[in-house]
């Protein structure tokens, strides 16, 4: 996981969650839940602009994903659906509030979050209770990371030890309510060691070790005949191009391709833990501008 640029849609977009909104919150307590759920379930036929807003709402959040069109939970399959960070069942006064979205993919919305969540309990305790349904929020005072406002990478951390590539609790962490929120996050989902994605991080950090090195070796060739040796199919050298150009090229394809690879989390935690890793730190000290590469 980590944390989303910030962006909105435009203001006619957000006067129309905040006329949804005010719906809800016109009710009574009890009564709220019940409306906010059928509201989102007609969220596209609201209205006259009900469809236009979502519509606007969805690309706003696929602009705002951390790699193109993927889930910003497992980082791994299509963001699909629009997630409400707060359950709605549970906070229905978030519903329709801009913040309280991203994107996710199907498996770990309709899976593995659903209307799972963990409050502290009271308050600004250390005290972490997982919601039960049905029941009052005992507070509203998240023990589950929002990345739309928080850095999770404070919070998680990746285990490379023994290559496991599992999503763990920070190793540093010493606040109890910052490991409550790591451990919460990681029980509602089920992101840390799902076996299918311990394994694509793994193939992602080989991804991201082989295009570094490919990146070195482009940038430390002198000519047109060493592009020739390194370039893939199906693209090709143009001979007729200068070097300079053609070098250029390759370096801003190689550098896209690692930004635009599924499971940034991965290289950004290569960036973070390279001198654990001896391979990978002996790439960067070569490449040292991918270390600001984001």
């Amino acid at each position: 996981m980590l944390k989303l640029n910030s962006d909105s849609p435009g203001t006619t977009t957000l006067q129309h969650l905040a006329t949804q909104q005010a719906t809800i919150d016109a009710l009574p307590v009890g009564q709220r839940p019940a409306m906010a759920e059928t509201l989102w379930d007609a969220k596209n036929n609201i209205g006259s602009g009900g469809k236009t807003a979502f519509a606007e709402i969805k690309q706003t959040l696929l602009e705002m994903c951390v790699g193109t069109e993927l889930c910003n939970y497992c980082e791994s399959n299509e963001a699909s659906d629009i997630e409400h960070i707060y359950p709605k069942s549970f906070f229905p006064e978030r519903a329709f509030t801009w913040l309280n979205y991203l994107l996710a993919c199907k498996t770990c919305n309709t899976h593995y979050k659903l209307d799972k969540f963990a409050v502290f309990t009271p308050a600004l305790s250390a005290n972490a209770t997982t919601m039960q349904r049905k029941k009052v929020p005992t507070s509203t005072d998240a023990a589950f990371i929002d990345p739309r406002v928080e850095d999770p990478l404070v919070f998680l951390a990746l285990n490379f030890t023994n290559q496991s590539f599992f999503l763990e609790p920070c190793p540093n962490l010493t606040d109890p309510r910052d490991i409550a929120k790591a451990t919460h996050t990681l029980n509602v989902l089920q992101i840390g060691k799902r076996a299918a994605l311990a394994a694509a991080r793994k193939a992602a950090f080989r991804f991201f070790q082989s295009r570094l090195e490919r990146y070195r070796d482009v940038r430390d060739s002198t000519t047109l005949a060493d592009l020739e040796r390194l370039v893939e199919d199906p693209d090709l050298v143009d001979t007729a191009n200068t070097f300079a150009a053609e070098q250029q090229q390759m370096l801003t394809a190689l550098q896209q391709s690692i930004l635009s690879h599924a499971h940034p989390t991965v290289w950004r935690e290569m960036q973070r833990q390279r001198l654990s890793l001896p391979k990978t730190n002996t790439l960067f000290a070569a490449v040292p501008e991918a270390l600001a590469w984001q």
